[in-house]
């Protein structure tokens, strides 16, 4: 398509003036298709007059009020060709210089923009600003449709349209190009609601501008209401959040950009980096403030948005490319494993071989941005992904992100960034969330910080324990639980684990020598009733931190490689959870290990294998509780970090097992001895709970205060459920 040559500039001529708004732009804009409509119109030398009746006023446009509406004198002749061509040709000459003065002041033209990024030739600016008339004045509405012979139409046609911009019948032949369904005009900037109607030539098809076009020409550069719903648009003058980790990460990005642009040739494939890990890692806020050290736009496009709705797919997409062409930036597409799926079916790999061929023709740099790995399978000679893991931070890293993020929101330093730390498996979103949260619940309840702290850092995990697990509420303090001193110690030096491994691991450098077993793991072992339940609660009330129970007997499956995935599930939900993991009724699983006589057998340790490796693998806490110890192989309690035991409890500890189990508001009557009960009935602390809540209420229902004949009836009771027969002289006393 050959371009319309301007005059030369007369070198005599005074420095042209430049635009100083849009508006003045198009008003000359118009003028000038005011004159090409008068010269069409003289050059088809059209009828000197149209019949006028009232009958039919409304439905035509006289040859008159043509001529009023596109400035021609009221009494003035039909204008000599010529004369027209002169005037055309001096309008044109006019803008041309303009324009020049404008971009030379840097004053901003939407259609001088929009002419550079897309390489536009002068027939296709034209054409757009043709298009643009009707949104301009009301009145080329009615113009057009006279001109041609229908005024239901309010739109110019291609045939229309070519005739105005074009100055011989060669030049329209070469312009028709320009409506081509691959061409830019096609592609960006005319609305495809505006379609040929069966039958009918090219010709005849109405050019109407997208939306959004029209907007961006009519200086509105805001994303329209459906592209916002899919994507957001950053300019490198808004000044992101500082990277507080993960710098590295930063200077990688930065020297591949810098570096590309060195040595990229004309034609080779942009720019293109993956970037994947978990949802809060930093992976837009690293693109984010790559484009503002580069000085570039950034727009982010989500593909989960995008990608659900078949119909709406290619055409979305097409949009957000051409955002990006118009702002010049770099495109990042985030969630792209909602695109690139594991196993595809006819209609994803559809869409993944249109996502492909369209950013192969695509000349910015582009990210890919991804909650884990995926795959991205390229042709050969295509875009050539760099791929970067943006991984959990470590606990050091977490605590210096607690720091910052804590003072950011105004929670001082008076948080202990070590034991959140490392209790949280955050990544830097999650922690500037649960920072926030924690601030405005700090505000509102005026409870300790640290307690509205693990609240708020609860908040932000989604997980799915409740499938395999039962949540248990932490309901019990040290100062509930009876136990021997050196059993108690040993939770107490468990919980300490916990608390100071910041220190540890991170100050003291014991994190660089293990590789792997940076978590807890215990073994509660004793008869049913003495405390294992009760001990697993005060760790997690002392620690703060969720309880959740599974019952292992449910988890093990008899089919092959069930088992495997239930507790790899289970694992998996407890990383995200960041609460501790209580295995019961583990016994089903941990028999004493012997010769391997036949299949079932040998997949019974292959499961207590896999069961060992989760746990050594595990960042968080895990608890075993089993009735048998003589029962769990060697092997396995040398992998356990705290192996406790529970005693059956003597009579010392029993009495204190009774008083401690009534609450002070209880009226107990004076004659209750618990010394004497607690020589007299050997019962298990669990036991001992169960009797004293069922003498309250032999009480209540009685309104007698909590006496020995109440408590001596429960225990009656109690034993007889556990299959124990009381004979009357055991407790003749009472």
């Amino acid at each position: 398509m050959r371009d319309k040559k301007l005059p030369a500039a007369d070198p005599a001529a005074p420095a042209a003036e430049a635009y100083a708004k849009v508006w003045d732009y198009y008003a000359d804009e118009l003028r000038l298709l005011d004159g090409k409509l008068r010269l069409l119109y003289a050059r088809r030398q059209l009828a000197a007059a149209d019949p006028q009746t009232d009958a039919f006023r409304g439905m035509y446009v006289s040859e008159d009020e043509f001529m009023r509406m596109v400035g021609a004198a009221e009494e003035e002749p039909i204008p000599q060709l010529a004369e027209e061509e002169d005037d055309v040709r001096r309008l044109r000459f006019g803008i041309a210089a303009r324009l020049a003065a404008s971009v030379k002041r840097g004053v901003f033209l939407p259609i001088v923009h929009l002419s550079g990024v897309f390489g536009l030739s002068q027939v296709e600016r034209d054409l757009i600003l043709l298009a643009l008339a009707v949104e301009l004045d009301r009145k080329y509405e009615r113009i057009f449709g006279y001109l041609l012979d229908d005024l239901t139409v309010r739109l110019p046609n291609v045939g229309l349209a070519l005739q105005l911009v074009c100055d011989s019948a060669e030049d329209m032949r070469a312009a028709r190009l320009a409506f081509a369904p691959e061409a830019k005009l096609s592609r960006y900037f005319l609305s495809r609601e505006e379609t040929v109607p069966f039958g009918r030539s090219l010709l005849s098809m109405p050019i109407a501008l997208d939306r959004r076009m029209t907007a961006f020409l009519l200086d509105t550069g805001e994303l329209d209401r459906e592209l916002r719903q899919v994507a957001s648009i950053h300019y490198p003058d808004e000044a992101p959040e500082p990277l507080i980790v993960q710098q590295d990460v930063q200077q990688q990005l930065a020297g591949y950009i810098a570096e590309l642009a060195k040595a990229r040739r004309p034609g080779e494939a942009p720019a293109a980096v993956h970037l994947h890990g978990p949802a809060g890692a930093g992976k837009k806020l690293q693109l984010r403030h790559l484009c503002a050290t580069w000085g570039k736009n950034l727009l982010i496009a989500d593909l989960r948005a995008i990608t659900p709705d078949r119909e709406r797919f290619a055409p979305l997409l097409g949009q957000v490319l051409r955002e990006a062409i118009m702002h010049q930036a770099a495109l990042a597409f985030a969630h792209a494993e909602s695109l690139f799926v594991e196993e595809p079916d006819a209609e994803a790999a559809e869409r993944v071989r249109v996502f492909r061929s369209e950013l192969d023709r695509h000349g910015l740099p582009l990210f890919l941005l991804s909650d884990r790995d995926i795959r991205l399978e390229w042709p050969s000679g295509g875009i050539v992904w760099m791929e970067r893991e943006l991984a959990v931070p470590n606990e050091a890293e977490r605590a210096t992100l607690w720091r910052e993020f804590g003072r950011l929101v105004g929670l001082g330093d008076v948080v202990e960034h070590g034991p959140i730390a490392a209790q949280f498996r955050f990544t830097p979103g999650q922690i500037r969330s649960a920072a926030g949260d924690a601030a405005k619940l700090f505000a509102w309840r005026g409870k300790k910080l640290q307690d509205v702290l693990g609240e708020a850092c609860y908040r932000q995990i989604r997980h799915k324990l409740e499938r395999k697990a039962v949540r248990i509420e932490p309901k019990y303090g040290w100062d509930d639980i009876v136990l021997p001193s050196e059993q108690k110690q040993l939770l107490r030096n468990a919980c300490n684990q916990v608390k100071y491994r910041s220190v540890v691991f991170g100050e003291w450098g014991f994190g660089r020598k293990l590789a792997y077993g940076k978590g807890l793991s215990m073994l509660f072992a004793g008869p049913p009733g003495t405390g294992k339940t009760m001990s697993a609660q005060v760790v997690a009330k002392d620690l703060r931190m969720e309880l959740y129970k599974i019952d292992l007997s449910q988890v093990i499956s008899k089919y092959i490689g069930e088992t495997e995935k239930n507790l790899h599930e289970i694992f998996e939900e407890g990383k995200k959870s960041g609460a501790i993991l209580f295995f019961d009724e583990t016994d089903a699983l941990f028999g004493k290990r012997s010769e391997v006589k036949d299949a079932h057998d040998k997949y019974a340790n292959i499961e207590t294998a896999y069961l060992l490796q989760k746990m050594e693998e595990y960042d968080g806490i895990s608890v075993l509780a089993t009735n048998l110890l003589n029962n769990i192989d060697e092997a396995f309690l040398r992998r356990i970090q705290f192996v406790i035991k529970f005693p059956f409890p003597d009579a010392e500890y029993r009495e204190q097992i009774w008083r401690a189990m009534f609450p002070p508001e209880v009226p107990l009557d004076g004659a209750v001895d618990f010394k004497y009960i607690a020589q007299k009935i050997e019962i298990a602390g669990g036991n001992i709970k169960n009797v004293a809540l069922s003498a309250a209420f032999l009480a209540a229902e009685q309104q007698q205060r909590v006496g020995m004949a109440h408590i001596m009836s429960a225990v009656r009771h109690e034993l007889q459920k556990s299959g124990k027969i009381v004979a009357r002289n055991e407790l003749e006393d009472y």
